[in-house]
């Protein structure tokens, strides 16, 4: 049916302006496609755009360790084995403790599966090597965020897609290993010592450097490859990496800064174990994904409005009530199950707002008079632009009373489409023609849901790159769900089923959190002094994470707050990341489990 529907639109609009609204995103907006994709994948596809400068094409992996179908654990064991540096493991059971060892260390297989049997889907960035290897097979996969993620680190002021090879910048974009300090801190014994921009068998390890058993297999599976995966090219798979910041630039600045402050700290000379390391990475990655999401529904629900962006440091965020109990108490997690209800609803609303920005778009760039001169930059930075689309939207641009008459045209020429084809559909979502309201959001909505269709694709997706962000159910995610009754019907047992989605603090995610905030943005990284106040406050204003305080769209009462509160302080303190010498809230001090690399160095002057 919906393909159906799609045909009757682009016999109105025409194949250009259809294939432009027709999607679940707007790239001046956030840039990645709203679907699923893993954030354990996301590192090793940076570190590939950070060394080449460009989106990474088909590598060797499935060849060389698939035997001539998709790679499991058993043949990529059996391919190790072949390698004479790789000694002791010819037995069946040689193999098999190889083949756990790469599950639990290296590998991981798809739905988590322990199976030595099946198929293989991600490699953990355990060294820069992993690289190397195409797991997933498509950067397509991961629906551009890597690739946004290393935009925001490069911070590249203009231009619409990064420029690589700039030999500019701590974090550049195109550079030798040595010269790029993540590239360097996770690529121990390893320097580029032949052509940098060419030859994919540059990067060469110094094998008598010692390296942890888990980064040495690593290595060793990248090297079976024999050479990093070759650049993407072509229509359908481009390779330059878009610079384009999400609208939400205050949550972006926050997620850089928390990235680039835990990296300088923790990721150099052995400063944290590399499975510590790892697993909070993920979970600064989730963190800054979600509220970029999260925040983006916040402003974009409101310019569908008002038709004008918040500013930067008033941009609002959206509040989500935290379970600290991580479910154990029932009145908690209900509370911030709650949360995530009100979450997802304003989520939903989001795909009919996106729908009015493209379709406005499409007026301003094809049928307005609005000179090209003057338009704005969508990229890096779409506020002018959005700006410009939402002056149009609120009446107070030249052009608006054009684009109110465009787009009830445009409503009429449909609804005589959706006749003449009879789908009934399309028609009663057009409804009957006003000249009350705004015609432009009408036809938004209808378009909006018809898109959705029978699918829910806009929200839907939405919803999943949200579930993907999340990391829902895993050790170092933000969120758990559980299915619950969501309509009762008269027969016990025979209710609609549904998922309730609960926000949570994992172990992982606490330690990120502390870790990162008992540092200094500012220059050196220094030590600060952080107190539970004052890092809780931080969790509300940086984050929208509420734990000791009721949302502004949720009403919680006092007893369950001071409840949550105490679960928090119990969990750092079983953790070690909490010490006080009184009762006083100040007194309570945050302390890391791990010394930053700077403090290691001081000491070692000192010595």
């Amino acid at each position: 049916m919906a393909n159906e529907t799609r045909q009757v639109v682009e016999s109105v609009l025409g194949s250009q302006m259809t294939a432009q609204i027709w999607t679940s995103t707007y790239p001046p907006v956030f840039p990645f496609v709203p679907q699923d994709f893993s954030v354990g994948a996301i590192l090793p596809m940076m570190l590939y755009l950070f060394r080449w400068g460009n989106r990474r094409g088909k590598g060797k992996f499935a060849e060389v360790y698939g035997a001539g179908a998709p790679p499991t654990i058993s043949t990529t064991v059996a391919r190790l084995v072949e390698d004479p540096s790789i000694e002791g493991f010819d037995s069946a059971t040689g193999r098999a403790i190889l083949g756990d060892f790469l599950l639990t260390s290296i590998l991981e297989n798809r739905r988590h599966s322990e199976s030595h049997d099946e198929q293989v889907q991600r490699c953990f960035a355990n060294h820069y090597f992993a690289s190397w290897i195409d797991l997933p097979s498509s950067s397509a996969n991961l629906r551009g965020v890597p690739e946004m993620v290393t935009a925001l680190l490069s911070n590249q002021r203009d231009g619409e897609n990064v420029e690589p090879f700039a030999e500019r910048g701590r974090y550049r974009v195109g550079a030798r290993v040595q010269d790029n300090d993540l590239l360097a801190s996770l690529a121990p014994g390893t320097e580029t010592t032949g052509p940098l921009k060419s030859d994919l068998r540059s990067d060469d390890l110094d094998e008598t450097v010692p390296l942890p058993l888990d980064q040495l297999v690593t290595v060793r599976l990248a090297q079976g490859c024999g050479e990093a995966p070759a650049k993407a090219v072509g229509r359908n798979n481009p390779g330059p990496i878009p610079n384009q910041r999400p609208i939400a630039a205050r949550a972006a600045e926050i997620f850089r800064d928390d990235l680039l402050v835990f990296l300088d700290c923790y990721a150099r000379g052995g400063a944290m174990p590399r499975a510590a390391l790892l697993q909070m990475l993920e979970s600064a990655i989730a963190i800054g994904l979600t509220t970029i999401l999260t925040a983006t529904v916040e402003i974009m629900n409101r310019w569908g409005t008002a038709g004008v962006l918040p500013d930067v440091a008033a941009a609002p965020k959206f509040p989500l009530f935290v379970d600290c109990s991580s479910g154990s108490d029932p009145a908690l997690r209900a509370t911030s199950e709650e949360s995530g209800f009100l979450m997802r609803q304003a989520l939903n609303r989001l795909p009919a707002v996106l729908m009015h920005a493209r379709l406005l778009d499409h007026f301003v760039r094809s049928e307005s008079e609005i000179d090209r001169k003057s338009w704005p930059p969508t990229s890096p930075d779409g506020t002018d632009w959005l700006n410009l689309l939402g002056s149009v939207l609120n009446g107070s641009h030249d052009e608006a009373r054009d684009a109110r008459r465009y787009f009830i045209r445009t409503a009429r020429k449909l609804r005589d489409a959706a006749e003449t084809a009879e789908d009934l559909e399309l028609r009663a979502l057009l409804g009957e023609e006003s000249r009350e309201g705004d015609p432009g959001r009408a036809l938004a909505e209808a378009l909006s849901a018809a898109f959705t269709g029978s699918s829910n694709k806009g929200t839907e997706r939405l919803n999943t790159f949200l579930s993907s962000a999340l990391m829902i159910d895993e050790v170092n995610g933000l969120a758990k769900r559980r299915k619950v009754t969501l309509h009762q019907t008269r027969k016990k047992g025979q209710g609609r089923r549904g998922d309730a989605l609960s926000f949570v603090l994992t172990n992982p995610v606490i330690e990120y959190l502390v870790h990162r905030h008992v540092r200094r943005t500012g220059k050196g990284r220094k030590e600060q002094p952080l107190s539970y106040p004052d890092f809780l406050r931080i969790l509300r204003e940086q984050y929208g994470f509420y734990v000791d305080r009721a949302p502004p769209n949720l009403a919680v009462p006092s007893d369950l707050l001071q409840r949550n509160r105490r679960m928090l302080e119990r969990r750092l303190r079983d953790l070690g990341l909490l010490i006080g010498v009184n009762d006083a809230e100040r007194m309570k001090k945050l302390q890391a489990r791990y010394r930053a690399q700077q403090d290691s160095e001081k000491m070692e002057d000192a010595a």
